[in-house]
């Protein structure tokens, strides 16, 4: 003979399985969410180079002499190709016709548009700029 399980307690059941499906689909999607972000962060700087300050080719090559500094590049119209904080001594180069930048603090960054070394900026000054390929 089966056992018998009150209507009550079987609305019981349900409810706490579906609460734990539930949370285990909830689990599961941040989880990806956090491995998707982790590798697009790990996978975004591709575009940017680590190289010196001087290279003669490059369109912009940014080094932070400061402790830090947010710095933003992006195609004109299209694809965002850096924004995050970079910290002293890290360098980034990129070879796109032309690029916006913004830096949240121009005199703690060494930029080089074509090889050629801009005015360093005034500390503590944001600075928006476009930089062209000659």
């Amino acid at each position: 003979m089966g056992r018998h399980v009150s209507p009550e307690r079987r609305r019981s059941l349900r409810a706490s399985t579906a609460a734990a499906v539930a949370g285990i689909l909830l689990l599961t999607g941040a989880v990806g969410f956090a491995g998707y972000s982790i590798w697009a962060q790990v996978r975004a700087p591709t575009r940017a180079r680590p190289t010196t300050a001087t290279a003669p080719k490059a369109t912009l090559t940014l080094t932070v002499t400061g402790p830090r500094c947010q710095v933003f590049v992006g195609v004109p119209g299209g694809d965002i190709l850096v924004n995050r904080t970079l910290a002293h001594g890290q360098s980034v180069r990129f070879d796109d016709p032309s690029l916006n930048v913004v830096l949240d603090d121009a005199g703690a960054v060494q930029v080089y548009v074509n090889g050629v070394r801009r005015p360093p900026g005034e500390p503590g000054r944001r600075v928006a700029f476009t930089a062209v390929r000659s």
